[in-house]
């Protein structure tokens, strides 16, 4: 199943237990009270399980922004 970034972000919103449509992309990921190690494998497993892409947890740690997660998982616009 494909996704667009924007169903993402609500995908992670969800993962952070924020109201849909909090993310935008620019926050920076230390900031979100809620990224902690389970929200970093609950996003593994969303990657993997929507287009299959493989992303290891110390790809993940070298992140600091909602949009680097998006790059991350191959968001170039409009679908992932």
């Amino acid at each position: 199943m494909s996704m667009t970034s924007q169903d993402l972000l609500l995908e992670v919103d969800k993962i952070l237990d924020l109201r849909p449509g909090t993310l935008r992309g620019h926050e920076k990921l230390d900031e979100l009270g809620n990224w902690d190690s389970t929200a970093l494998i609950s996003f593994v497993a969303l990657a993997e399980g929507h287009n299959g892409v493989q992303i290891s947890p110390v790809q993940i740690v070298g992140c600091s922004t909602v949009d680097d997660l998006l790059r991350l998982a191959s968001i170039q616009g409009s679908s992932f």
